[in-house]
C-alpha cells in the first residue's frame, strides 16, 4: 500500500499580514470596549478572542478574493515522496 504524501510552495505578504493583523487587533478592541461593558474580565477575554479571529478571516477573505492582493497565496501544491 502506497500513501501520497502532499506538499505546496505558499507565499505570504508580510506588510499585508502584519497590516491586517493590526486592523484586526484595534478593530477588535474597539468592538469589545463599544458592545461589552460592565462584563467580568474573563467574559472579555474570550469576546475579544472570538470578535479578533472572526475579523481577521473576514479581512483576509476581504483581500483574498474579493480585492484580489492576497495575503498568502498558495503557488503550487506536488507530490511529496
Amino acid at each position: 500500500m502506497t500513501q501520497h504524501h502532499y506538499a505546496a510552495w505558499v507565499v505570504f505578504d508580510l506588510r499585508l499580514l502584519v497590516f491586517v493583523v493590526l486592523i484586526s487587533v484595534f478593530l477588535s478592541l474597539g468592538i469589545v470596549a463599544l458592545a461589552f461593558r460592565g462584563r467580568r474580565w474573563h467574559e472579555y477575554v474570550t469576546a475579544y478572542i472570538s470578535v479578533f479571529i472572526a475579523v481577521l478571516l473576514i479581512t483576509i477573505l476581504v483581500f483574498n478574493a474579493i480585492a484580489s492582493y492576497p495575503v498568502f497565496l498558495i503557488e503550487e501544491v506536488f507530490q511529496f515522496p
